[in-house]
């Protein structure tokens, strides 16, 4: 089944919200995080100049404007992750790596960035992604720490620096693991959510259609007809009801079975969707074949918004040639159809129950002349 146009762009519309949603909580964990660096950097604990420190805000800066003009422009559709949450957690790890290298005793104290940047990964990362940053991050973290061991830079004793290093090897490879498993879990309530949805509005369907013809049933027609009353008292727009009744169906049943009878509805429930939907200047909405319905064993009735009495009976018309001109074609063999048709323009301030009785007049008297004709109140 296609998904109707504006049912896809709002559902579009909706996951880029979303992703918007997350690249605020992003920008906001960013400047949390600076917040942090830049204290650091002014109490002294950053081993890192005024022009480097303009180097690394304006690197973050350039970042976060790319994602934001990345997402705010649907350039990142292209991607698996349209969010783009790897590039951006290593983008993070990277920049955290670059401030551990020049902190002193503050390098424990900062390693929380990484935590930050981790638990970002539980919106979309899968498991390989997330040890692909615990890797990174650990790898960066040891070149760190060699380095300084070897420049003696550090004060306390190597067996305490090994201990941080494996501790913190630890903790990602931890965190990679915890994010892997919100996030699959994420996925599957999500899976589990979008089958309910699915279900519910199948069942929805069921409800408010005809299981033979697939056409909406009476109760969907009622709730159409309270609609179009409901706008008629509030705007003044008329509207207009079909009641078709097909003449002489139990002789159908009988001499060619019920097999045959409910394929000779379901074809008249096609044709008469057909007719409505290219019936120029009588239907002027999107969804013409829901104003048409099957309201009970073989009646069959057609809500006509903005018509007036002479436009329904054009309809009515073109719908009863559709129906006599050609056979029914079943699996019994052809068989010939004619159909009455009533007609009824809404009154002001009557009820929907006594348009469609009115309907109902015209199509008996319809019958009783004859039959295979439009009669209207």
């Amino acid at each position: 089944m296609t998904d109707h146009p504006q049912t896809s762009d709002t559902n579009r519309s909706a996951k880029n919200s979303v992703r918007m949603s997350r690249l605020r909580m992003a920008t906001l964990a960013w400047a949390l995080s600076a917040g942090l660096t830049v204290t650091a950097w002014v109490m002294g604990l950053l081993e890192m100049g005024a022009l480097e420190m303009g180097m690394l805000v304006l690197t973050v800066l350039g970042a976060l404007l790319f994602f934001h003009m990345a997402l705010r422009s649907g350039w990142s559709n292209r991607f698996r992750d349209p969010s783009m949450t790897l590039p951006h957690i290593l983008l993070s790890v990277l920049v955290g790596l670059w401030i551990i290298s020049r902190a002193g005793e503050a390098r424990t104290i900062l390693l929380m960035l990484f935590i930050i940047s981790t638990f970002f990964g539980a919106f979309q990362l899968r498991q390989r992604e997330f040890m692909l940053v615990a890797l990174v991050a650990v790898a960066g973290y040891t070149a760190i720490t060699v380095r300084d061991l070897f420049s003696e830079q550090i004060q306390a004793s190597t067996e305490v620096v090994v201990l941080e290093l494996v501790g913190f090897a630890m903790m990602m490879v931890w965190l990679a693991w915890f994010g892997a498993y919100i996030a699959r879990m994420r996925r599957m309530l999500s899976r589990r959510n979008r089958e309910l949805r699915e279900v519910s509005a199948r069942l929805q369907h069921l409800a408010e259609h005809d299981e033979l013809t697939g056409l909406p049933n009476r109760r969907r027609l009622i709730a159409r007809l309270e609609a179009a009353a409901d706008r008629a008292r509030k705007s003044g727009v008329i509207f207009s009801v079909a009641v078709l009744d097909l003449d002489h169906f139990k002789r159908i049943n009988d001499r060619y079975g019920h097999q045959a009878g409910d394929e000779v509805l379901t074809e008249l429930a096609r044709r008469a969707s057909g007719v409505l939907r290219d019936a120029d200047a009588v239907m002027r909405v999107d969804e013409t074949v829901a104003d048409f319905g099957r309201f009970g064993g073989e009646e069959f009735l057609a809500v006509l918004p903005d018509t007036d009495l002479a436009g329904a009976r054009r309809a009515a018309e073109r719908l009863r040639r559709a129906i006599a001109e050609a056979p029914f074609e079943t699996t019994t063999g052809s068989v010939e159809c004619t159909a009455s048709i009533g007609v009824a323009e809404h009154q002001a301030g009557e009820s929907i129950n006594r348009t469609i009785a009115r309907a109902d007049e015209a199509l008996y008297r319809a019958k009783d002349h004859g039959r295979n004709r439009v009669s209207s109140a």
